[in-house]
């Protein structure tokens, strides 16, 4: 199984003309040493497809992703957070390659950072004329994966994110009370 995902991702870099593909590739693979090929596939699926995969329907979206912010546990998360790496996944980080997407952690709703209506309504806007891809292509997060980080995040268009949340989130961490 892990031979057919190293091939399937190996396929994917190998098809792109991105110069800085295989180095981020390392640079993921250093900051989740606990990552399987699947991660790593899914980081460059998400960086080709962003949330496209995923939605359809903006009211059921803000239902779904209101139920996860609400189960999460943010226990794990300070309450004033520092610096985007503080916890077990990161406020946000770019995708692979060409980072033409964000993952935005859900924390940053369940905190009032972003309100839950702004977050769908960027991924929504996210998957304008984007490519549905196959759904057997699709794959989650491995089990291994989701024990060490504990990943809730959704996936919004890189200038979507810069030009509406990216300022915030910094500010946010700036203003912070001290711990």
């Amino acid at each position: 199984m892990k031979k057919t995902f190293l091939f399937v991702l190996s396929f994917f870099v190998a098809n792109m003309a991105f110069s800085q593909c295989a180095e981020s590739l390392k640079q993921y693979a250093a900051r989740y040493p606990q990552a399987e090929p699947a991660d790593l596939y899914k980081l460059v699926f998400q960086d080709l497809y962003g949330p496209g995969h995923l939605l359809t329907d903006s009211a059921a979206a803000a239902r779904y992703i209101g139920r996860e912010v609400q189960e999460m546990d943010a226990s794990a998360y300070p309450q004033y957070p520092r610096n985007i790496d503080e916890g077990p996944f990161p406020l946000y980080e770019y995708t692979l390659c060409d980072s033409n997407f964000v993952r935005v952690n859900l924390i940053l709703v369940k905190r009032g950072i972003i309100s839950l209506p702004e977050l769908v309504s960027a991924v929504m806007r996210s998957t304008e004329g984007m490519v549905t891809p196959d759904a057997k292509y699709v794959m989650s997060h491995s089990a291994a994966f989701k024990a060490a980080y504990d990943p809730h995040y959704r996936i919004v268009r890189r200038d979507i994110f810069e030009r509406e949340m990216l300022l915030r989130i910094g500010i946010s961490l700036i203003v912070s009370p001290v711990h």
